[in-house]
Order: C-alpha cells, then sequence, then structure tokens
C-alpha cells in the first residue's frame, strides 16, 4: 500500500465519497435495502420507475419518522447516484425505460458496512477458515503437479482414508460428526463467500463495459475500415477470453449450467436448510435459498453485458453501412467508365481485348459471438395423472362443504381500518391492528393484510418476525383451534395520500 494510491483513492473513488458523503448512510441503507435485503423482493436491475417508487416509499417513511433529509424528488436522487458512480444506468435491448443498477463501488461499500456493524454479533470462524486455506493449498499443489506418481500416491492415500472410514462404520464404530459451532462457524464462511461472490460480478461487467468503449471509440475514428473494427472486436473478446477474469468466468459458467453440478448443488442447499444447527438463521438460509436462481440471474446478466457489446458494434457498422453502400456506388460506376474507356482505346488502336480481368474487393464476414445465445432452459415436465382412480364421495363432501363456507375478503373495509387508524398515528404494526379488528373470516384474512402491505408499499421486514395468535374454526364440525402463527414483521404507515398538511422543500440552486 503506497501513500500516493492511498490519497488517490480516498479522494477519487466512488466507494470513498459514498461513505464520506453526508447523506452517505442513507444512500447505503436505501440501496441495500432494494438490492440486497430480501432475496425475494431484491433483483439485479430495477426500471426507473420502479426504483423511483421505492426510493419514494423510504421518503415517506423518513417523513414519518421526521427526518428532514432526502426532500428532493426521486428522479433527481437517482440521476445524481448515477453521477457519482453508485448506480448504474442503462437501456436494456427489451426495453424503452432506463435501468439502475449497483456499480461495483457502491457493492464494496455496502459489503463493508455490513462486515463492519456485524463484526460484534458474527462467529468469527478462524478453525473453518484455517481448514478452507490449507484444503485450497494442497488442491492447489495436487492441480498444478503433472507428475503422475505423485498424484497416483496422493489418490491412493485418499482411498486408504476413505477405506478406513468405511471399515470403521461397518465395524460399529462411531461417526464423527461436527460439533454445532463447527456447523455455524462453516455455514457462516460459505455465506460470506457467497455474498462476495456475488459483488465481484460488478467488476467482470466493468471489464465488459470496458472494452464496448474502447470499441467504440475506435470505431468512430475516419480512417478506421469495417474490417479493422472487426478485427478489432475479436481481438478484445479473445483478450477477455484469455485473462484470468474470462478463464475463471467460463469455468463458472461451465460447472453451474451442467445439469447434473445444478441438480447436486440443489440438493446440497435442501440438506443445509434442515440442520437443527442453524434452523434460526432465517435471513442466512433464505439467502442460500435463492443461491442457483441468484447465481444464475449474474452470470445471464454478465452475459447481456457481452450481447450489448456485440449490439453496440453491430450499430455502429450499420451506421456506416449508407456510406460504405454509396462509395460502392461511386466504385461500380468508375469501373464502368474504365471499361468504356478501355474498350474505346483499344478499338481505336486495333488490339484484342485482354482474356482475363483481375478485381480486388474487400468485404466482411458476419460476427456472432457464442455468448450472445440465451441460457439452455430444461423442458417443462408435467405429471400425468392415472386414467382411472376411485373417488371418495365422503371426502368430496367434507371438501366442498368447506369450499362453500369461504368467506370473501372485503378488502376495501381493510383498507379503511389501516387508512383510520394511521390517521392517529404515524404508523401501526400488523399485531396492534388485529387487536382492533380481530380475525372474522381466519387465517386467510391474516394472509389479506399481508397482502394488502405489499400491494400498497408498506414496510415488511422479513428479518424479524412476530407471533399472531389466531383460532380458526372447522366448517364441518364446528370446532375451534387455536393457532399461533409467525409471520414476517408488517407496519402500515400513513399514505400520502391521507396527509393533510403538505410538505414544502426548498429547491437547490
Amino acid at each position: 500500500m503506497h501513500l500516493d494510491a492511498l490519497t488517490t483513492f480516498l479522494e477519487s473513488s466512488p466507494t470513498a465519497r459514498l461513505l464520506k458523503a453526508d447523506l452517505g448512510a442513507f444512500v447505503v441503507y436505501f440501496l441495500r435495502r432494494a438490492f440486497k435485503s430480501n432475496t425475494q423482493d431484491s433483483a439485479i436491475s430495477f426500471s426507473h420507475d420502479e426504483l423511483a417508487s421505492r426510493l419514494q416509499v423510504f421518503q415517506d417513511e423518513l417523513r414519518d419518522e421526521e427526518r428532514p433529509v432526502l426532500l428532493g424528488s426521486p428522479d433527481r436522487y437517482l440521476r445524481e447516484w448515477s453521477d457519482a458512480g453508485w448506480l448504474r444506468r442503462f437501456l436494456p435491448a427489451d426495453s424503452t425505460g432506463p435501468h439502475y443498477q449497483l456499480t461495483r463501488y457502491s457493492e464494496d461499500a455496502i459489503r463493508f458496512l455490513d462486515s463492519m456493524l456485524h463484526r460484534d454479533t458474527r462467529l468469527v470462524g478462524t478453525e473453518s477458515r484455517l481448514r478452507l486455506v490449507i484444503d485450497t493449498l494442497v488442491d492447489l499443489v495436487r492441480g498444478a503437479s503433472p507428475d503422475p506418481d505423485r498424484r497416483l500416491n496422493d489418490l491412493l492415500a485418499r482411498r486408504q482414508r476413505i477405506d478406513d472410514e468405511i471399515a470403521s462404520i461397518r465395524g460399529g464404530g462411531e461417526v464423527e460428526t461436527y460439533h454445532p459451532a463447527q456447523i455455524r462457524e462453516r455455514f457462516y464462511t460459505a455465506v460470506d463467500l457467497l455474498k462476495t461472490l456475488q459483488s465481484d460480478f460488478r467488476a467482470v461487467e466493468d471489464r465488459f463495459e470496458a472494452i464496448g468503449r474502447q470499441v467504440q471509440r475506435e470505431a468512430m475514428k475516419d480512417d478506421r475500415r469495417r474490417g479493422e473494427i472487426l478485427a478489432t472486436a475479436l481481438d478484445a473478446e479473445e483478450l477477455i477470453k484469455q485473462q484470468d477474469e474470462g478463464v475463471s468466468f467460463d469455468a463458472f459458467v461451465a460447472f453451474l449450467f451442467a445439469p447434473q453440478a445444478q441438480a447436486k448443488l440443489r440438493e446440497t442447499i435442501a440438506e443445509v436448510t434442515r440442520l437443527d444447527a442453524i434452523a434460526d438463521q432465517r435471513a442466512a438460509l433464505q439467502h442460500v435459498r435463492a443461491m442457483v436462481p441468484s447465481l444464475l440471474a449474474e452470470a445471464d446478466n454478465v452475459l447481456r453485458q457481452t450481447g450489448r457489446l456485440s449490439q453496440t458494434l453491430r450499430r455502429l457498422l450499420d451506421d456506416q453501412s449508407a456510406g460504405h453502400r454509396k462509395r460502392t456506388a461511386e466504385v461500380l460506376r468508375d469501373i464502368r467508365t474504365l471499361a468504356s474507356r478501355l474498350k474505346h482505346d483499344l478499338a481505336q488502336s486495333g488490339q484484342e481485348p485482354p482474356d482475363t480481368l483481375a478485381l480486388s474487393v474487400e468485404t466482411s464476414i458476419g460476427l456472432t459471438s457464442p455468448l450472445t445465445r440465451p441460457f439452455w432452459t430444461p423442458p417443462q415436465v408435467f405429471d400425468v395423472a392415472p386414467e382411472t382412480h376411485v373417488v371418495d364421495f365422503e371426502t368430496a363432501r367434507r371438501e366442498a362443504k368447506k369450499l362453500a363456507h369461504l368467506q370473501r375478503l372485503e378488502w376495501d373495509r381493510m383498507r379503511d381500518t389501516i387508512a383510520h387508524a394511521t390517521g392517529k398515528a404515524p404508523s401501526i404494526r400488523l399485531s396492534e391492528l388485529l387487536n382492533i379488528r380481530p380475525l372474522q373470516v381466519g387465517i386467510i384474512e391474516l394472509v389479506g393484510w399481508i397482502q394488502i402491505a405489499h400491494e400498497d408499499g408498506h414496510r415488511i421486514d422479513r428479518d424479524a418476525t412476530e407471533t399472531i395468535h389466531v383460532t380458526t374454526k372447522d366448517p364441518v364440525t364446528g370446532t375451534e383451534h387455536p393457532l399461533c402463527v409467525v409471520v414476517p414483521r408488517v407496519t402500515f404507515h400513513r399514505t400520502r395520500e391521507k396527509a393533510t398538511v403538505p410538505i414544502r422543500t426548498k429547491r437547490p440552486r
């Protein structure tokens, strides 16, 4: 670490500017909540309208908490954050509006603050990290050695250890398992590595985008021919494949998209989520459950970046096609003129025309990048029901009676209840709201309250839970059964339409 490099980083890096900004805490909190906090709701990118709507909800929450910050329009802040390098604004090929995603700088800031804030509560996995380092070094030595005798001895030693363990288990020996602390330690290490892996994709995207800008600058030169532009693009793509990032990314895609590897990974994740030692780590378990689709989406986003590079190249070539057609017409006209003149001169001199004529034409080939191809998706498999089956009329009668006793949810009255409750206080929890208006339909009404919170933009904190006691009634027997339901913490806020006093802010000069 050099002093000049450190000074330059702290003065010019968007990551450092985000950490030192006056509203940096609010910006980081919003970006993390929008893109990282909830695995099911979060996405790699959001459209302008969707991200602006989320920012407006966050501004309303700050206003209800009487925090006089972020008082401008959401469009203004999204534009400023994009200019600062904290958000990447781009136009997808299949969309007419701009989209946003986190940059590598905001990813670094979020990961740094997340690790600092959880340093005191997070388990420090010294033993698992040491084993990970040792196993990596051993694998490095084993994989880098071309000596066949050394590889054979290593395989024989590993087979001997496996045979000894098999013999011990068959002989009634005790199966060695991890202590619960060791399980939690290794689980935290895996989750940290997964979060780091997902953040590192931004750096790969930046590398592809830099190549696209370089190709575009080269193509804008007046003296560049189409063949030279194609050669530049091919050389740039080949350079990416030869660099360490490209080699690692190709291996990552090949492993992740292999059906056998993907099936084994999903099976392993399912077994991990059933471990009792980490059953209380709901947020981390949800992050692991979404590992495969999240990584597939990240890889697809990187490959789309490569597709945008090819589209940029194709667009540049198309822009030059009109000029090339005009130039081709001029060349053909000159050829006809020269041919007529040559025929006239030969006739005047009494010479015979030559048997062959040579013509040199510069052409270009069509370019198709293999990375622009979409991912392979397995075909849908439908379970075919048996042609004949026995109908239990008693069960059908009982289920039909349950269906007939289902009651319809009164959505308007439920929303009026929320508006009336939040008219007295800025916000109210779901459990407090149920004390005012107890459940009347059953447990399905509890799902309806959560659905309203999701549709109307109220706060649903899946990292925290609350317990709600409900009573269900069997429509067939009429007996009541008490239930204890654990749901995410839902907080209803006063909507902007219900506000009576408008908030006026000064426009920045």
